[in-house]
């Protein structure tokens, strides 16, 4: 308890100014008790804290949380007012309505919230509270959260089954239902929502369904469909088609589908713009005269771009200019296109307007701006602004809990306190707790205020150098770049070592499990477990051997590795050309690959990789994008035609 005290006494004063002080070994004893429901051990423990401690919020939130549902809630407001500068409270009140609304305490259940929140199941539990009072207006949101082609939580069941009866959701609605769950691929929704209908719309709900299926029975449509139900069906269908087999689907709209009854306006657009977005990414050749005309009468931006990528793709420079054009003002000066546009300029023979057009893209720092440079031989641009005088005069209570969460091996606590803090700061103080958190060693914690500040052109902010020694020693055991290195981890986890992706990567790097297993197996350790792999010492050196691995597999190339690193290698082999001959150069190979995440990955390590160096490196801020030997080399599997296995990731 002592211990504490100082600590806090020394946040409050000057946060910088404290020596290191030992972990709260009785906070951490209290909140397992409390986790745990032991309250006579946290009686114990908390007595020692005393009623003060900074963190008492979490230990009386679980003596709330326990009391659930038969807790009065007046205990939640007054919970609120007692600690209103936390997160806490909007999470036991989230909890406190789950367990009233299972409970049917509802009239407890409506003192929690003014408004609905905005998590689904908690709206529906909130609306259900509200229904006996607010009838109207309760049932009218009701439909808003049916029409959706996600499948909804239990909790909104007794909210849409009240809609149905009372007519605000009936056939029509279960119908448009359908229509938005055959856009999201959602097949069972579909079938679950099929048994619900029934009069005119049953027929055609069986054939959205046989459609979703076999798109190109659409033209075995039975007549007793209204014109509506068609048209709907017909559009649906060649969307589908356009995904399933882009040149049938082309040949049925331009050949058939106003005969078979497509001509509402708006459907037809829909269906034409599918088509036409995956005859684009996709290259087919047979529908790029149809392609080409209907871009000419259609001003969509986004398909405009993605058909002047088509052009680098298949290296037309001849016509790339005329594509790059028509799009819009703000995209034709981003460096990126003014990147591409001097490389067809350069290739028609017109260097001293590529010249031109790539010291306009230097002046952006980015991917193409720093290879627009290297073109001409400029010094990257890297437009920094300087944090020297933002004050870190700024000590509110929050800071003094994030620091005791941190040593008390709770970091994702304190990253939520944190973000809360961030969240609920002005611009000015959010700027301070920046710097402040950069000045501890926080570096996850920085790069989450740089990011919600949007102080873009603050880069030591951005680009802290978070665990360097770490990064350093695993390069050196490995022989790694570790800049290479701290990009990944940049890029995979904004440096949160506690960061858990929704497919279960893991930590700094963002390690998936079955990775980490190989690793160790190859390093002849037994496998780390997930509290393991989440401390950085042990996750940036598998991170590190694992990228190291895809090097060696990839002939050094890092920009192979990179990708097969986001993607996983097999995919990185299909993506490289078997015939020398069709062979391209690296920026094009870059710019063809075919998923836009790892597409930007390979773009964002690089560049992740050049701000790091030359922040922190004092090395010349220039030539450190590619290396001459992946500048110089053709792309395609001669790069790697040594017998090499591309196995998954």
């Amino acid at each position: 308890m002592v211990r504490s005290a100082v600590l806090v006494c020394c946040l409050l004063v000057n946060l910088t100014a404290c020596a290191t002080v030992g972990a709260d070994t009785s906070f951490e004893e209290a909140l397992h008790a409390a986790r745990n429901n032991d309250w006579e051990t946290l009686s114990r423990t908390q007595a020692r804290l005393g009623d003060d401690h900074p963190l008492s919020a979490y230990l009386d939130f679980h003596r709330l949380r326990a009391a659930l549902p038969e807790l009065n809630p007046t205990r939640i407001e007054q919970y609120q007012q007692q600690y209103p500068d936390s997160p806490l409270p909007n999470d036991i009140r989230g909890l406190a309505l789950v367990a009233y609304a299972r409970a049917g305490r509802w009239d407890a259940a409506r003192t929690l919230y003014d408004t609905p929140p905005r998590a689904v199941e908690l709206r529906c539990y909130a609306l259900r509270a509200e229904l006996g009072d607010h009838r109207g207006r309760v049932l009218e949101q009701t439909r808003e959260l049916w029409l959706s082609g996600f499948s909804r939580p239990s909790s909104c069941d007794p909210l849409f089954d009240a809609a149905q009866e009372a007519g605000v959701i009936g056939q029509d609605e279960i119908w448009q239902r359908m229509q938005l769950a055959f856009d999201e691929r959602g097949d069972g929704l579909m079938r679950y929502l099929r048994k619900m209908l029934h009069g005119p719309n049953e027929m055609a709900g069986d054939w959205l369904i046989r459609l979703y299926q076999d798109p190109k029975q659409l033209r075995q449509l039975p007549g007793a469909l209204s014109d509506a139900q068609r048209q709907v069906l017909l559009s649906a269908a060649l969307r589908r088609l356009a995904y399933k087999d882009t040149v049938a689907a082309k040949e049925i709209y331009r050949q058939e589908s106003r005969a078979l009854g497509l001509t509402d306006a708006n459907l037809r657009q829909r269906a034409a713009t599918r088509i036409a977005w995956y005859s684009t990414i996709r290259g087919i050749e047979e529908n790029q005269d149809w392609l080409d005309q209907w871009l000419a009468e259609n001003d969509n931006q986004t398909l405009l771009d993605q058909r002047a990528r088509r052009a680098v793709i298949e290296q037309d420079w001849s016509h790339l200019p005329e594509w790059i054009a028509r799009l819009s003002q703000e995209n034709q000066a981003d460096s990126r296109w003014l990147y591409w546009l001097g490389r067809a300029e350069q290739e028609s023979g017109d260097a001293n307007q590529a010249k031109l057009h790539w010291q306009q893209a230097a002046r952006q720092r980015n991917f193409y701006g720093f290879l627009a440079a290297d073109r001409i031989g400029q010094p990257y641009h890297f437009g920094e602004e300087s944090a020297a005088a933002v004050s870190t005069d700024i000590n509110p209570p929050a800071l003094a809990r994030i620091t005791l969460l941190r040593e008390a091996g709770e970091p994702g606590l304190a990253w939520k306190e944190w973000n809360w803090l961030i969240a609920h700061s002005s611009e000015p103080a959010r700027r301070q707790l920046a710097q402040k958190a950069l000045k501890q060693g926080w570096y996850d914690l920085t790069v989450q205020a740089s990011i919600q500040a949007q102080t873009w052109n603050v880069l030591q902010w951005r680009f802290p150098p978070a665990h360097q020694a770490l990064f350093a020693d695993a390069g050196r055991r490995y022989d790694l770049d570790p800049w290479l290195a701290m990009a990944v981890a940049r890029r995979e986890s904004a440096f949160y070592p506690h960061a858990r992706s929704p497919v279960g990567a893991l930590g700094l790097m963002q390690l998936m499990p079955a990775t980490a297993r190989k690793v160790a197996r190859d390093q002849g350790q037994s496998a780390p477990g997930t509290e393991q792999l989440l401390q950085p010492a042990t996750n940036i050196d598998m991170g590190s051997h694992y990228l190291e691995e895809l090097l060696t597999k990839f002939n050094g190339n890092r920009i192979l590795a990179l990708a097969a690193y986001n993607a996983g290698p097999s995919r990185v082999g299909r993506w490289l050309a078997d015939d020398p001959d069709e062979a391209v150069p690296v920026d094009v190979w870059i710019e063809a690959i075919p998923f836009h995440e790892t597409r930007d990955y390979v773009q964002a390590v690089l560049t992740y990789r050049v701000l790091f160096i030359g922040l922190h490196d004092a090395k010349q801020r220039s030539a450190q994008l590619l290396l001459p030997r992946e500048l110089k080399t053709p792309y395609s599997m001669a790069m790697i035609d040594d017998g090499t296995e591309l196995g998954a990731r």
